[in-house]
């Protein structure tokens, strides 16, 4: 965790390093009925930090998952959401209707406004996957994470607790569709998995030379790729540090 939280705070490594950006890791806290203890929930790990985010005084937060990969413009989901006026804005992603019992699933109007959620149905009304992308207004999720927190019987999540009892509220919950490649990577086999779609026709472009879409892990003080005289490569991705001497094929390399 060490290696992982010095990496990650880095923050001119992610062109976050001006004074009014940064990348923090804010461990859970040490509460009063146990010692250290892992967040409960997706919803607990912000509840946790509402002191760290009444600080930045936000007018919305958009609310990520840290094991998935995809390329997305955030501000297309922000100005979707507040021309919608939506208390809460969710990214979904469209799935084979054969797949989607395996996901939480947003069932919609004519206007993409969520008058349904169901987590895994066995016979799904539509096809629109949610990917636990989410923004919301602040003041008003403060006010339901707060409330959340005095809950003994919730699981402090945002797809179990907080997205139901909003909507059972009325708020206005509007879903956003996102339209390329996404893949949870929550696991060592879907992890390989993404490495092996890099070799393949996806959407997700790593070679985009825009700037707007630069790579900031670049390792520019890592050791040079090394290709033998005798070597041969096909359909592989070689990473700095590597030396080949041999047959590499449909291989995703790195050191």
């Amino acid at each position: 965790s060490v290696l992982l939280n010095s990496y990650a705070a880095a923050g001119q490594r992610w062109g976050l390093d001006s004074n009014d950006s940064g990348v923090y890791v804010l461990p859970p806290r040490e509460k009063e009925d146990a010692a250290f203890a892992e967040y409960r929930g997706t919803a607990d790990a912000i509840s946790q930090n509402i002191d760290f985010i009444d600080n930045q005084d936000p007018d919305y937060v958009l609310i990520l998952s840290g094991d998935h990969i995809y390329k997305m413009d955030y501000s297309k989901m922000l100005a979707f959401h507040r021309a919608h006026e939506a208390d809460a804005t969710i990214a979904v992603l469209p799935v084979p209707m054969k797949e989607a019992s395996r996901f939480g699933i947003m069932n919609t109007d004519e206007e993409a406004r969520i008058i349904e959620f169901e987590e895994k149905p066995a016979q799904p009304k539509s096809n629109l996957a949610s990917m636990g992308i989410y923004i919301f207004n602040w003041k008003q999720l403060r006010r339901k994470l707060s409330a959340d927190m005095k809950d003994e019987r919730s699981s402090h999540d945002f797809g179990k607790d907080i997205i139901p009892s909003m909507l059972a509220e009325g708020r206005r919950l509007f879903a956003w569709r996102f339209e390329g490649y996404w893949k949870d990577v929550g696991t060592v086999d879907s992890l390989w998995e993404a490495n092996m779609d890099l070799l393949k026709d996806k959407d997700l472009d790593l070679y985009n030379i825009k700037k707007d879409w630069k790579i900031y892990t670049e390792d520019t003080l890592g050791k040079p790729q090394i290709i033998g005289e005798k070597a041969e490569v096909k359909n592989s991705l070689v990473t700095q540090g590597c030396m080949v001497n041999g047959t590499v094929e449909g291989s995703v390399l790195f050191n």
